[in-house]
């Protein structure tokens, strides 16, 4: 599956290259990402993540995105119980721009991913992979025209039995390859 990914970043770049300039613009990103999950109180409930992006923006209309993440592994204590969480996935987000200013521009987002979570405590662990919905608001400004800082608010929907939904702030930068 990470080949697939991988292959298919590869060749979304490789086309964005190609097309005519101006018109497909490949770029590619990195985020520090705040999750808050929803899940059992004796479990961590925030994660610090870093994540990968590579995309395509496409005629200033918007932008598809793919991303693979992974957080920091997370303790919380209760009395003498010691409880550990991590959480790393991969998806895509179609970026949509709400409203394009002369710097930057209001962006919403819907999009696919795909989150393992693996939790202990009391020597029991949970282990369990969701596809999740992630629906979005934010925006990007650009100082420059190759560079863009960007800050996200992200609601995701899960399957997984890990958690149930999860609300994520973002901020990360983007580099455009004109």
């Amino acid at each position: 599956m990470r080949k697939s990914l991988v292959l298919a970043a590869g060749a979304m770049l490789l086309s964005a290259g190609a097309a005519n300039a101006g018109e497909y613009v490949p770029y590619v990103g990195f985020d520090y990402v705040n999750m808050t999950p929803n899940v059992v109180d004796v479990y961590p409930d925030n994660y610090d993540i870093g994540a990968i992006t590579g995309g395509v923006k496409l005629l200033e209309k918007g932008s598809l995105e793919i991303f693979a993440e992974r957080s920091m592994r997370e303790k919380k204590h209760i009395g003498d119980a010691t409880s550990r969480g991590r959480f790393y996935g991969y998806g895509a987000d179609v970026l949509i721009n709400g409203w394009n200013f002369s710097e930057g521009a209001i962006l919403g987002s819907i999009g696919y991913g795909r989150i393992s979570g693996k939790l202990k405590n009391d020597g029991q662990s949970k282990k369990d992979t969701g596809n999740t919905l992630r629906l979005g608001m934010g925006g990007e400004l650009n100082p420059t025209p190759d560079w863009g800082l960007r800050a996200m608010f992200r609601y995701s929907l899960s399957d997984s039995d890990v958690y149930k939904n999860s609300k994520e702030f973002t901020l990360g930068a983007r580099y455009y390859f004109y």
